[in-house]
């Protein structure tokens, strides 16, 4: 009988609460399997994961102990040092053990040591080009471990162009050995019908009548100030009754937390922090827009998934915001409160706009899908398979 080919993945990001990073490695690895069938993929974790996380067609092998936290926003130095010490002592001889083929790290960070072809996925660069967004031990971390990763890999999986982009210019890896991948939209992200799920969420959160949404980190680089100023102007004009923050808050939340006092807003914004899964298709939904006003991000998977969900989108016009939001989201200068201002009361006061975004909307995320991004990961990994197995 002929050998399997065996693939190998970091997949700690499926234990605790998966957003960003860990949302792709779940899709992912949930997709995989059906992509091909004639390779055995490992799911490496430094914990048990329950049932339910470990997709059929993979299987979890636990690797050591790790830190125990549910964020996915942690930058101590104790948690980083020992995901160094995983990755790079641990890990090496586990691939050896279970005669891996290729190891993918979908959180950029691969072994720098043992024999095992490798393929890391760099989600932004962040760091770089926006400097000051996370802590200076996080940012040092950072300017290390990326560029270090890109160049122990065979090869680098972009998740936009726009990254992609950055990772020649910035880091310069050669184009050739850098591959874009779009992400995917779940299933699960569509308008939501049920009058009595709709009525749960609302009254779960303590949602106002009409508001405007944000999901994801709560972080410096989402330059959420812009938004605050913006939506001062509209609630006090009347067009909308709030914001909602549907994310866990990282480096940079305090400031918020400020401003929001400072622009006499403190009732009308509710920070919701991490909300499960279940929970942010409803939210979407219930929403009159969503609004992403970051200067940077690797792909913005929260615009995908509003549009999927029948909400507008106004998005900033940098980095990848563009390439992922389409003619479907409304695009805006980053920082320009004014902009954004005029933007959000015409939207919200425009039935035929807000009906024209939302179609879009729709048509856009349908262009992005799961399936197809884990069919060219194995494209990826494919080329770098030994044959003759």
């Amino acid at each position: 009988m002929e050998a399997r080919h065996r693939v190998a993945l970091d997949a700690r990001r499926l234990a605790g609460n998966r957003r960003g990073t860990g949302l792709y490695i779940q899709n992912l690895v949930r997709c995989l399997p059906s992509a091909a069938p004639d390779i055995d993929f490992l799911l490496l974790v430094d914990r048990p994961l329950p049932s339910d996380r470990v997709p059929a067609g993979c299987r979890a092998v636990v690797v050591g102990q790790g830190p125990s936290t549910d964020s996915q926003s942690v930058s101590r130095f104790s948690v980083k040092l020992h995901s160094v010490f995983w990755m790079n002592v641990l890990v090496p001889s586990v691939l050896k053990r279970e005669r891996v083929d290729l190891f993918h790290g979908p959180n950029i960070a691969v072994p720098l040591v043992g024999g095992c072809c490798c393929v890391s996925t760099i989600a932004d660069l962040v760091s770089v080009r926006v400097p000051g967004t996370f802590t200076s031990f996080y940012n040092l971390y950072r300017r290390i471990s990326v560029p270090a990763a890109a160049r122990r890999a065979a090869h680098v999986v972009a998740i936009s162009e726009s990254t992609r982009r950055d990772i020649v210019e910035l880091i310069r890896v050669p184009p050739e050995k850098v591959t874009t991948i779009h992400l995917g939209v779940d299933a699960g992200f569509a308008p939501v019908t049920d009058i009595a799920q709709l009525d749960r969420t609302r009254q779960q959160f303590g949602l106002p009548d009409r508001f405007i949404i944000h999901v994801g980190a709560v972080e410096r680089q989402k330059r959420l100030e812009t938004l605050m100023q913006a939506a001062a102007e509209v609630i006090k004009k009347g067009f909308t009754d709030g914001v909602v923050l549907a994310g866990e808050e990282g480096f940079g939340a305090d400031n918020l937390r400020r401003v929001v006092a400072e622009l006499g807003i403190t009732e009308r914004v509710r920070f919701l922090g991490y909300v499960p899964q279940e929970f942010i298709a409803p939210l979407y939904t219930l929403a009159r827009c969503a609004v992403y006003p970051s200067w940077y991000e690797g792909f913005g998977l929260p615009v995908l998934e509003a549009m999927a969900c029948g909400t507008p989108v106004m998005a900033s016009n940098a980095s990848s915001l563009p390439e992922v939001g389409g003619d479907a989201a409304i695009l805006l200068p980053p920082g320009d409160v004014s902009a954004m201002v005029q933007a959000l009361e015409k939207l919200l006061t425009d039935e035929r706009q807000r009906a024209d975004r939302v179609n879009r909307g729709l048509a856009r995320a349908k262009q992005f899908s799961w399936e197809a991004c884990a069919a060219r990961h194995v494209g990826v990994y494919r080329r770098y398979l030994p044959t003759g197995r």
